[in-house]
């Protein structure tokens, strides 16, 4: 397999990873709005704007991926035609610099986690404990799409490094 084959597998995999984003987006805050309207406990009712947020910021990811992995299907190939070498130089950088945001998920991930049993331990109010479950449930869905996400971008960045050597 070529190393272009790779690249254009890794964008296809970014771009179905970027509508379920976005899918997922959409479904938690309309899953907000219905435990809102539905919902007869003031549990369920706090729901709403922990979700509505989660989902609004996650469809806004899932977009953003959207936007900028169909650009990249539409500028790699001549840059990759034009010079080999330099594309996977380029490649090779990019994918590093966006290695951080994976420890980054993490950190957040276990502060929104930590916040989430303070809540609960300190505090009975319907309201505090939907921000808390929003919190969780954002950490938690940003842990299993990062999870993905970087299995993704390590095998990309090995395939890179043979590229290269």
């Amino acid at each position: 397999m070529d190393f272009f084959e790779n690249t254009l597998h890794w964008i296809k995999a970014e771009l179905f990873e970027a509508w379920f984003i976005l899918a997922f987006g959409v479904i938690t805050s309309l899953g907000g709005f219905l435990f809102w309207k539905i919902g007869t406990t003031p549990g369920s009712q706090s729901l709403l704007w922990p979700l509505v947020l989660s989902g609004l910021i996650y469809a806004g990811i899932g977009t953003g991926m959207l936007v900028s992995n169909q650009k990249r299907l539409a500028v790699f190939p001549p840059l990759y035609e034009q010079n080999e070498s330099a594309f996977v130089k380029a490649e090779k950088a990019r994918v590093e610099a966006f290695q951080y945001g994976y420890l980054v998920s993490k950190i957040v991930a276990s502060v929104f986690f930590s916040a989430t049993l303070f809540i609960f331990w300190t505090t009975k109010n319907a309201a505090w404990q939907g921000i808390g479950i929003g919190l969780s449930y954002f950490a938690l869905a940003g842990l299993v799409i990062d999870y993905f996400s970087q299995e993704r971008a390590d095998f990309y960045y090995h395939t890179i490094l043979k590229y290269l050597h």
